[in-house]
C-alpha cells in the first residue's frame, strides 16, 4: 500500500533591501516575488530571524505579512515601505516574532497555507518593525513543502 510522505525543501534566502537596519514603525518588502508556479508546493514555510543591539521598547515585535497574487502580476494591496499603516488591514497576516531582549536573535516560522488557505502563484513578504528601535540584523528564508507517494 502506497503512503504519502511530506518533504521539506531546501532553506532558501529571500532578498530584502533594508531589513537588517529597518527603523521602528517602518515596512519593508522582499525585492523579488517568490514564485510558486513552477514547483507547485503544497505549502511554503516562511522563516523570519531578527535582532537588535538596542533595548526593545514599545510593542516589542515584528509583524509578518504576505502579499499574494493569483497570476504573478496583480498583488494584494497594502503598505510595503515607509511608515503609513492606513492600508495594513489589506495585507494577510502571517504572524509575529517577539523581540524583547537586545542582542538576541529571535526566529518565527509561518505556514503560507495556514495563513491564507492556499498556496498562491507568487507572493511577497512584508515586514513591519514594531520593536520600538531599529533592527540591527534580519533575514527571511523559505522552504517549500511537497508531497510524494512512497
Amino acid at each position: 500500500m502506497a503512503t504519502s510522505k511530506q518533504i521539506v525543501g531546501t532553506r532558501t534566502s529571500l532578498s530584502f533591501s533594508g531589513l537588517s537596519t529597518l527603523a521602528n514603525n517602518t515596512y519593508v518588502q522582499n525585492t523579488t516575488a517568490y514564485d510558486c508556479s513552477t514547483n507547485q508546493p503544497i505549502d511554503v514555510i516562511v522563516e523570519v530571524e531578527v535582532a537588535t543591539t538596542n533595548t526593545p521598547a514599545s510593542n516589542k515585535r515584528i509583524n509578518v505579512f504576505i502579499q499574494d497574487s493569483l497570476d504573478g502580476t496583480n498583488f494584494r494591496t497594502g503598505p510595503t515601505s515607509g511608515t503609513t499603516n492606513t492600508r495594513e488591514p489589506n495585507l494577510a497576516y502571517l504572524g509575529m516574532v517577539p523581540l524583547t531582549t537586545a542582542s538576541t536573535t529571535e526566529r518565527g516560522m509561518f505556514s503560507v497555507i495556514s495563513a491564507i488557505g492556499y498556496v498562491p502563484d507568487s507572493f511577497y513578504i512584508v515586514i513591519r518593525n514594531e520593536v520600538g528601535v531599529a533592527l540591527t540584523s534580519g533575514a527571511v528564508y523559505t522552504s517549500e513543502i511537497s508531497n510524494t507517494i512512497a
